[in-house]
């Protein structure tokens, strides 16, 4: 199946895989003087692509406030009940702007970090079994969404990072 970029407009708008578009990302970035230049020369396929990703991270570690339109939407968003961090209602027919940032300085940060490929137990040197211990490689860090984006989806719902698993653990 091929890819195809379709924006979500808060319509709910069928096989929606981004927040936002080329163009507000576009627009979002060049007040950006430091990354303007190194987005400008991404292909448009590349920055739609990146897009998509970032979407589909940050709704995958999202605990978004308000609950989803239908049962059917392509997206997390739009969203019925949600308020922004100032407490003002969303409007349920629309993608809010801080979405749409976080949106686009993810997938500015997914430019240069796959985080996809991150997995907790890379990071992983040694476990004790008796009196549990857990020893983490000295320069591995669990994955997590940059600062900067949490900050701006404050009140929107909250984002986790690092490894959201668990196991069992067994006596012998």
């Amino acid at each position: 199946m091929a890819y195809t970029f379709i924006v979500e407009t808060g319509e709910i708008v069928p096989g929606a895989n981004s927040y936002v578009s080329v163009e507000e990302a576009d627009d979002y970035l060049s007040q950006n003087i430091h990354v303007s230049e190194a987005w400008e020369t991404l292909d448009d396929d590349v920055r739609q692509k990146l897009l998509s990703w970032a979407t589909r991270y940050l709704d995958q570690r999202a605990r978004w406030n308000g609950r989803p339109i239908t049962g059917d939407q392509s997206l997390r968003w739009p969203r019925a009940g949600a308020r922004d961090r100032d407490g003002i209602g969303i409007p349920p027919d629309m993608i809010p702007v801080q979405l749409k940032q976080a949106t686009v300085e993810m997938a500015r940060y997914l430019v240069d970090s796959d985080r996809s490929n991150e997995r907790a137990q890379d990071g992983l040197k040694s476990i004790k079994v008796d009196v549990i211990q857990l020893v983490f490689k000295d320069d591995y860090q669990l994955p997590e969404v940059p600062n900067e984006i949490n900050q701006i989806l404050q009140g929107l719902g909250t984002i986790t990072s690092g490894s959201a698993s668990a196991a069992k653990i067994r006596r012998s």
